[in-house]
């Protein structure tokens, strides 16, 4: 498949369930739109990646089959990230990253035309730790380079917070240097995988963390996405040895672009100022849901 239509296929995709955002009210919706975008993503990643020999009909449904599964087990782990704000305990922090890998390896595996056992991903802030099962264990290390980049920028301008990251499985800071002055009201924000807290509003807070742990499952929500580009991403390492090494050691996380693309067109022309204004964005409705601070 050639790389224009894949763009096509891709773009008309990204409308079709940016229309449907605003939808999500309650858990049930939220389910059913977890479910719904990890099978279409996967059912399109899996035309995108089917192999020539293979029956067209056969890979759509198990694409799209594969990635309701995944997309039910990304929603289980919202629910149980919301489980630190509803019980006030960070034990749950590290079974809803554990669950939420699970969801999103086996829609990226999905949509790259795989079994869903092949590859197993856990994301823990910009580290990607692969586990690949297809014919032997292989553990693999990876750095999602955007990600870095955006805890660094972090990194540098607020305070590591060691124990609190431990308990959740993110990367948390606190400070408040990541908005301007006049948005010193925000309790916490989620900067790619990244947490950072803000001391000025009273800091660590259960639902504060549990809202911001959501935000980073929406960032792993696309990564889908990337997979997209397993053809022309196996291209450029044929042709380039320098390239083979890049890809040995990044796992590129464009799903960023998406995500925050997305995010930012939930805002648009609405009044953020205002309760009403602020959740009709779809991103925040849905960590306003799980979370309920």
């Amino acid at each position: 498949m050639k790389f224009p239509k894949t763009f096509f296929i891709v773009l008309v995709c990204l409308i079709l369930s940016s229309s449907s955002l605003s939808a999500q009210a309650n858990q049930t919706e939220a389910a059913i739109f977890n479910i719904g975008i990890g099978s279409i993503f996967s059912g399109v990643g899996a035309l995108i990646n089917k192999k020539p020999q293979q029956k067209l009909e056969r890979v759509i449904f198990k694409g799209m089959a594969q990635g309701a599964l995944g997309g039910y087990l990304v929603y289980e782990s919202k629910v149980i990230a919301g489980l630190i704000a509803k019980e006030k305990n960070l034990m749950y922090g590290w079974p809803a990253k554990i669950i939420n890998s699970a969801g999103t390896s086996i829609i990226e595996n999905a949509a790259s035309n795989r079994d869903f056992w092949e590859q197993w991903n856990l994301n823990i802030g910009f580290n990607r730790i692969e586990f690949h099962t297809k014919d032997r264990l292989q553990v693999k290390y990876r750095i999602q380079p955007v990600a870095f980049l955006l805890t660094t920028y972090i990194a540098l301008q607020n305070k590591f917070e060691p124990t609190l990251s431990l308990r959740v499985g993110e990367f948390v800071f606190s400070g408040n240097t990541y908005y301007r002055s006049d948005k010193n009201s925000f309790l916490g924000s989620a900067i790619g995988t990244s947490i950072l807290l803000n001391p000025e509003t009273g800091g660590f807070n259960y639902g504060t963390v549990a809202h911001e742990m959501v935000h980073v499952f929406q960032y792993h929500d696309f990564n889908v996405l990337n997979t997209y580009l397993n053809t022309p991403i196996e291209q450029f390492k044929e042709g380039s040895s320098f390239f083979q090494q890049m890809d040995r050691l990044f796992h590129y996380d464009f799903n960023v672009f998406i995500f925050a693309g997305l995010y930012k067109m939930e805002h648009f022309k609405k009044n953020q100022k205002t309760f009403e204004g602020y959740y009709s964005n779809y991103f925040e409705k849905e960590a306003y849901l799980f979370s309920e601070y």
